[in-house]
């Protein structure tokens, strides 16, 4: 019975995570591709996207809908 319930809480967890990241990473990554010094494909710009993503999941799972 425990196992299950761990199972649901962290889909729970990952339902709330997910959905602000993958918008964020999406929406930002069009938005500053137009940003005519910002290179997109390099490995530093990919890690600007991927850390500023991550930072709006987690605020996901801890913030609640207003």
């Amino acid at each position: 019975m425990q196992k299950g319930k761990n199972i649901r809480i962290y889909l729970e967890l990952l339902k709330k995570f997910y959905r602000p990241f993958l918008l964020t990473y999406i929406f930002f990554s069009v938005a500053i591709g137009f940003y005519p010094s910002f290179n997109f494909y390099s490995l530093k710009g990919q890690i600007i996207i991927i850390l500023v993503s991550l930072f709006n999941g987690l605020l996901g799972i801890y913030i609640k809908k207003l």
